[in-house]
């Protein structure tokens, strides 16, 4: 349906829709309760697969969210089916989750001829919608159940709320017949039967049964439903109205389109079912239904509680009962559902006719809340696992109240109001958790039962609280010497730590040697008479924990019998549930005298222990301090010397306080007050590494919680535990950090550390969003997408028809609300924060010239909004959690929204002359940006996940060149305003003095970057972000414009990663040429730059001796280094393409970059540029310069010094030299190099290189060090999974099959490395690797050979041997290189022994290997050994003994020359072996079988 069509439903069409036709047109003239009765067709479609798929949503999805893919997917199916039965004239009556049920009201007479008509709808329903497969690969499937016969409707309700609800025996056979149907089946029931028509329908009969199964086709109607479009009448509108929530109707009011009445959000179920007597009639159901309506709405009611749905099956009537939904949201409301349940479930068990059994089912957590249905026909409704499981426990534990642990834990109510139930086995509901038993309020359980549920941990500190603490502690110094009562009143938001803080106090005090009494309260302690004094004085004469009234009289007569007569002890017993006789004295007092009497004996008995020692009471929850004991508290301030100290909940206003007394102690002169704080981001950071027990954490987690906590240690607390629980965290142990350079046995200590990694979103409810009225909870939504920062043009162009005028009295509401506030006056929030410290109380009542006040400040308020263009939020979290309340599918369509519209203004203003901010931008990326508009979002893949990662890191590292003040800001939101902070100290005011350009980078560029992020659309994310970097190069001519250089060299990476090499390279010749360096493009051009650059080179070389740095040079020493790390990316480019070429250019570029090193007369820069140039000739084969270039770095670096930046240097070049030295074949030094890198990494905290570890683990192995290997492969892939690297990863699992193949164990089994290759070998990352990736095709081909799984072997080897000619001369590449020769001898063995007229072709091509392969391992002498081995081997098998003897020697001598064990281990095996006629080169094949298992060496 169109949305043009959807905005011609009027106000009562809206209302209908909510309402069947039987309502709509039916009287409304009667009183309720009334009955109406009439004949019709009833027909009762249930979703078989629905269970299931609840379940497979709710384990499957994170976070939750699984109800907003379950209702999708259910409610585009069940919309369907509504509509079908709308065009065979049906009327759809109650929705009921995973059901619905339809009726035809017919005349008796024509009865048979709509059997038939609902029959035919039946298989039209089957026909079209009889299976539906879903995303997650469970099917839906439809059974259906016809019934007909007498019907009665049951209005209930009263003037304000109408429910209906259909009963009699027709009802109760629809059900009956869809329970014998399976799915796919069309059931008649025995009178739907005895009333069709027999002629038109076939059937076949049901065993055992007078219901009998319909096989007939069917024919289409093109019946609508009326009314949707009925004409407007006020008084019938004002009728259908009662029947729909209020919560609904308020959203309607407000003309809400109908896909936003839909959200997620945490709510607390209660289902109630009343089994009835056989021998109730209709009468008797309809009086009780009616009086059980009325107990439940005056129980909920009060308590925001509503009633979603009435229906009626099996002579059962269920009421579904929802407290929490928009509008009625109570922090409180999981103790309010169970209170009402327990009210309930007495009443109706008691009070009501004829009902036999009521069980009540209670539930809390988040689900989904929306409607249900087709567009002219639906129902507001809940749906999620929470429903089904309160639905299952009402029906499995018949005849008590039931509640899960989450509703029990939410509560905060006493254990002992609970009794757990045994676990009973439920349909459709996996690990339904603890069930109980609620046993309800009872006051004799409550006596003394209200202790501290924080207790106090020496390992788990109280943190930031220090000034808090201080004042309690010289208040209670002070009282000590005047002796005069004193209250300490801590007020602080929910989560902010009162409960520890007042374990703290209490602890302090026993400390001190005071006595102590700490409790705390909870809300049902308010309704309960002098609960506090009563709990207090128990506590304080030690009869709390007596069982039996002897213990407690004992202990009361003990302690007090010196202090009162015994003639008043009596006056206990009520108190303290004892037994003392009543004396006559007392007999003859009234109720008021016997009150003062006790009082004034509570005040004697304390007034003679504080004689003795000092008394603190601490009372956590104060704000739960029943009226009663106010007024007690009041007068045994004025008569004993005690010190309190309180916490509570924020009291806004006198309202919020049970009683004046209260209000006058908290305001009283001898209060203080003290406003809890939020903490500080250290405290936090520390409060993270308690709760986690660790010592540190990373900083991208530092900064997560920063942002996302606010300040509030329970929100830090439930993040972390969020994240734990998923699968978020990682601990690990690392060495230890020292800052002492020189002691190096220090760095072996271990520490546990946490690292966080991206990609979790994560929501705290805030009641202040659920407690607005409509438009401003969807002014609040909308401004959400937008972001924390957003412009009313915007805000008004995504709002659903809203005018502008209705927006702006809406935003000048919120912004009274401290909701939003204008951009521009934006202010420091602790400058007019609440003072930390008052003696008096804040308390305070307006006056009623407030009012005239805020009526012309609220007008006012509305002019300024309407010159406000840009608001933010005042509470970032409110901002995230209206976030979350929103469907994904909703999130995208207003992102999509969103970007469309920013799309449009996405450019320079006019005074620049328009165009992107990168000149030729659009045309550089042009094929790799979609259309926004056209643009749908795509399930997540590889290649975006790694895309995004690497937007990710390149935010990062641009932030720690920017600011190093800065580096927590790893996020996407944040990195508009760092760049703008960084560079408003150098802007020149008149480059922007006449353009917009700053606004439009602000409101417009950086927005539509995160948009597009949102969506999934990553590149067109990361193009907006480098618009947004080159906008502020536009607004200023300074250092800042070297940002846009740093943009393109990463972006070369990212389109690198994405197979567009071509692209990158052309992004870096355009950030070389901002930067006035020229780079040819062509071959010629590439031979005269290279002359000149070779002349430059031997300049810089005759005046090294002069090299200083010279001073005001910084600006060009920062364009050296930029040329400098372009350079460094643009010969590793080259020299991974494959044209011959690509040599001379990718050389030109590294000696280029080490011109810029020597102009910068950098060390630092110099070495690593001769160790890049000494790699690049190593790769390209030019062993002079190699070995030339690595011997100037080795020279050079003697002169730096072993601190800082020299350091780092050193180490990196220990990692290049053990690299070359291993390429060359010294082991020995090779991994003395490689270790030194290693322990002055771990010195450094940097991070390692990718290549090291695992050339590492190569050597290592190549050494015969099997531990040591183990470790640095451990290492390895610890590191590569932390971050996320493909390349890594792939480096990782080609050392496994290394040290399977060769080594003689498993690390990780053959079958995992080969999952890995199968699952990423069309990785675009790992595409571009072509020297990784022959040898791990090499190594596949070998491992199946040597199994003879010859089928398995002729994948990988094609694979390998396409790869062959693309390689370069790297390490990877010449180790890949011999292992494809080694799959070809594996090969030419084969065919020797089993195809001899093909072995010849072969034995060519192998000879004809050996000699590329030793010539391209020149630059890597290490594998000589291999290669003789294999020519040994092949000249064997070729029956030439005298040339494989010639190569066995030749092997043998290069193994010791360059110590290569392994090799020459096998060497010595096939030294044996060669008397029999054969050589071993590699493990037996048996002994291989079991790698499959992953076994240990």
């Amino acid at each position: 349906m169109s949305a043009n069509r959807q905005n011609e439903i009027s106000a009562l069409g809206k209302a209908a829709a909510h309402v069947p036709d039987l309502i709509v047109y039916g009287d409304f003239s009667q009183e309720v309760p009334f009955i109406e009765s009439f004949d019709g067709v009833l027909l009762f479609v249930d979703i078989s697969g629905f269970t299931a798929l609840t379940e497979k949503f709710s384990t499957d999805t994170k976070m939750d969210r699984g109800a907003d893919e379950l209702t999708q997917t259910l409610n585009h199916y069940v919309g369907d089916i509504v509509e079908e039965v709308l065009v065979f004239g049906g009327d759809v009556l109650k929705f009921a989750g995973d059901a619905l049920l339809a009726l035809w009201k017919v005349e008796r007479c024509h009865i048979s001829d709509i059997i038939t008509l609902a029959v035919k709808c039946s298989f039209s329903i089957q026909q079209e919608y009889g299976v539906r497969d879903t995303e997650v690969g469970l099917e839906l499937r439809v059974k259906i159940g016809l019934s007909a016969g007498h019907i009665s409707k049951v209005i209930l309700g009263d003037n304000k709320y109408r429910y209906f609800l259909v009963i009699g025996r027709a009802v109760d056979e629809v059900r009956l017949a869809q329970n014998l149907a399976k799915a796919s089946e069309v059931i008649l029931s025995p009178n739907c039967w005895e009333l069709c028509d027999r002629n038109l329908i076939e059937v076949d009969r049901i065993p055992d049964e007078r219901a009998v199964k319909v096989s007939v086709s069917s024919s289409q109607n093109t019946v609508l439903r009326n009314a949707s479009i009925l004409a407007p009448n006020e008084e019938l509108e004002k009728n259908l109205r009662k029947f729909v929530m209020r919560n609904i109707l308020r959203k309607i009011d407000d003309n809400q389109p109908l896909e936003y009445l839909s959200e997620l959000r945490p709510v607390t179920i209660v289902f109630v079912n009343l089994q009835f007597d056989d021998s109730a009639n209709t009468h008797h159901l309809c009086k009780a239904i009616q009086d059980a309506y009325t107990m439940i709405i005056r129980v909920i009611h009060p308590l925001s509680g509503k009633i979603n749905k009435l229906f009626m099956f099996d002579k059962g009537c269920t009421l579904l009962c929802i407290f929490g939904l928009p509008g009625d949201k109570q922090a409180d409301e999981s103790a309010n559902a169970l209170d009402s349940a327990h009210e309930i479930h007495a009443f109706c068990s008691r009070a009501l006719m004829k009902v036999k059994i009521v069980s009540i089912g209670v539930t809390s957590g988040p689900v989904f809340c929306g409607v249900v249905g087709h567009r002219v026909r639906h129902e507001y409704t809940v749906i999620g696992r929470k429903v089904n499981l309160a639905a299952r426990m009402m029906m499995y534990y018949p005849g008590i109240v039931t509640c899960d642990a989450i509703t029990c834990a939410k509560s905060k109510l006493p254990l002992h109001f609970f009794e757990e139930l045994p676990l009973i086995e439920m349909k459709g509901v996996l690990n339904p958790g603890t069930v109980y038993h609620f046993l309800g309020v009872s006051e004799k359980a409550m006596i003394y039962k209200a202790y501290l549920t924080r207790e106090r941990s020496e390992y788990y500190p109280l943190l930031g609280r220090k000034k808090e603490t201080d004042i309690f502690e010289n208040l209670l110094m002070d009282f000590k010497v005047i002796r005069k009562s004193h209250i300490i009143m801590y007020e602080g938001p929910m989560g902010y730590g009162k409960s520890q803080l007042m374990a703290e106090m209490a602890y302090l005090g026993q400390w001190a040697g005071q006595k102590v009494v700490a409790m705390e309260l909870a809300k049902i302690n308010m309704c309960q008479n002098f609960f506090t004094i009563r709990t207090f004085m128990a506590m304080f004469l030690g009869i709390d924990t007596c069982k039996t009234y002897d213990a407690r009289q004992y202990i009361l007569l003990a302690k007090i019998h010196d202090i009162i007569n015994e003639e008043y002890l009596c006056l206990l017993n009520n108190l303290f549930h004892v037994k003392f006789p009543t004396s006559e004295k007392v007999c003859q007092m009234n109720k008021d005298a016997r009150n003062e009497e006790m009082e004034r004996i509570l005040v004697k008995i304390l007034e003679n222990a504080v004689e003795k020692e000092i008394l603190i009471l601490v009372i956590d929850e104060a704000q739960f301090i029943d009226s009663a004991s106010w007024d007690f508290l009041d007068n045994l301030l004025k008569k004993v010397p005690i010190f309190i100290v309180m916490s509570s909940s924020p009291i806004k206003s006198k309202g919020r306080l049970p009683c004046q007394t209260a209000a006058k102690i908290l305001n009283s002169p001898d209060t203080t007050y003290i406003h809890l704080r939020e903490l500080t981001p250290s405290v936090i950071i520390q409060k993270a590494c308690q709760d986690l027990g660790v010592v540190t954490i990373a900083r991208e987690l530092e900064t997560f919680l920063i942002q996302r906590s606010h300040g509030n240690p329970f929100y830090c607390e439930e993040l972390l535990r969020n994240l734990h629980l998923n699968n978020v965290l990682q601990f690990h142990l690392v060495e230890e950090d020292e800052e002492k350079e020189d002691e190096w046995d220090s760095l072996f200590s271990k520490l546990l550390i946490v690292n966080w990694s991206h990609g979790i979103a994560f929501c705290i409810r805030n009641p202040q969003l659920d407690n607005m009225n409509p438009s401003e909870q969807m002014v609040v939504k909308c401004a959400s997408i937008i972001g924390a920062t957003f412009t009313t043009d915007l805000l008004h162009y995504i709002l659903p028809e809203w005018s502008k005028m209705k927006m702006y009295q809406t935003l000048a509401a919120l912004v009274d609300s401290n909701i939003f506030q204008c951009f521009i006056e934006r202010k420091d929030l602790k400058a007019n924060s609440i003072p930390f410290l008052s003696k008096c109380g804040t308390l305070t009542s307006f006056s009623l010239s407030d009012i005239g006040i805020a009526v012309s400040n609220r007008l006012n308020q509305e002019e300024r909004v309407m010159g406000c263009k840009i608001m933010t939020f005042c509470t970032p979290l409110l901002q995230e959690a209206a976030y979350e309340l929103w469907l994904k599918n909703q999130k995208k369509a207003l992102h999509l929204k969103c970007a469309s519209y920013l799309e449009k203004h996405a450019h320079r203003c006019k005074c620049c002359g328009g165009g992107d901010f990168i000149s030729f931008h659009r045309f550089a990326v042009e094929g790799m940006l979609e259309n926004i508009h056209t643009w749908e979002a795509k399930g997540e893949q590889v290649i975006e996940n790694e895309l995004n990662q690497t937007v990710l890191m390149l935010v990062s590292e641009t932030l720690k060149k920017l600011e190093p003040s800065k580096r927590e800001g790893t996020s996407l939101s944040r990195m508009d305003e760092i760049i703008f902070l960084t560079g408003m100290s150098k802007k020149n005011d008149k480059n922007v003095a006449c353009c917009e350009c700053e606004e439009i980078v602000e409101s417009v560029i950086v927005p539509l970057s995160q948009h597009c992020t949102a969506l999934g659309n990553y590149t067109r994310a990361f193009y907006y972000l480098l618009e947004c970097a080159s906008g502020y190069v536009h607004l200023s001519n300074n250092y800042m414009h070297k940002l846009l250089c740093y943009y393109i060299s990463y972006v070369l990476q990212v389109s690198y990663n994405m197979g567009q090499i071509n692209l990158a390279k052309k992004l870096l010749k355009k950030a070389l040429s901002l930067l006035n360096r020229s780079f040819p493009i062509t071959i010629v051009g590439a031979f005269f730059m290279s002359m000149v650059e070779t002349s430059r080179h031997l300049s810089h070389q005759k005046k090294q001796t002069f090299w200083q740095i010279s001073s005001g040079k910084q600006k060009k020493l920062a364009v050296l280094h930029l040329q400098g790390n372009c350079l460094s990316l643009l010969w590793q480019l080259f020299s991974l393409d494959l044209a011959r070429s690509s040599k001379k250019f990718s050389r030109l570029a590294a000696l280029m970059k080490v011109n810029c090193a020597e102009e910068s007369h950098d060390d630092s820069q110099i070495i690593s540029s001769y160790m890049e140039f000494s790699l690049c000739c190593q790769l390209l084969g030019y062993q002079h310069d190699w070995m030339k270039y690595e011997l100037m770095a080795i020279r050079r670096s003697s002169f730096l010094r072993v601190v800082g930046e020299g350091l780092l240097i050193i180490t990196k070049l220990a990692s290049s030299l053990a690299y070359m030295k291993l390429c060359l074949g010294n082991l020995p030094l090779a991994i003395q190099l490689g270790s030194e890198h290693e322990t002055v990494k771990f010195q450094l905290c940097s991070s390692l290189p990718k290549l090291t570890r695992d050339i590492s683990s190569i050597f290592h192995y190549f050494f015969c060090r099997f531990q040591d290997a183990v470790q640095v492969l451990s290492w390895l892939e610890e590191l590569s999974i932390q971050h996320n690297n493909i390349i890594g990863q792939a480096c990782f699992i080609s050392s496994c099959l290394n040290v399977m193949l060769y080594a003689g164990f498993s690390f990780r089994s053959f079958d995992h490395c080969l999952e890995f290759v199968l699952a990423n070998e069309t990785n675009c990352i790992l595409m571009s690797q072509n020297n990784i990736m022959l040898g791990l095709y090499s190594s596949l081909a070998i491992w199946f050979a040597r199994i003879q799984e010859w089928s398995n072997f002729v994948q990988p080897f094609e694979q390998a041997r396409r790869l062959m000619r693309r390689t370069s001369a790297s390490l990877y590449a010449n180790h890949g290189f011999c292992k494809f020769v080694e799959c070809e001898v594996l090969l030419l063995r084969k065919y020797i022994e089993e195809k001899p007229d093909k072995a010849r072709d072969l034995r060519n091509k192998v000879l004809k290997n050996f000699d590329l392969v030793m010539a391209q391992c020149s630059t890597s002498p290490i594998f000589y050994a291999r290669v003789y081995h294999l020519k040994a081997y092949v000249q064997l098998m070729l029956d030439h003994d005298e040339n494989s003897q010639n190569f066995l020697e030749n092997a043998f001598q290069n193994s010791e020359l360059y110590g290569n064990f392994l090799e020459q281990s096998w060497l010595e095996i096939s030294k044996q072996g060669r008397r029999e006629g054969k050589l071993q080169f590699s493990l037996p094949t048996p002994s291989w079988l079991s790698h499959r298992e992953g076994c240990g060496p």
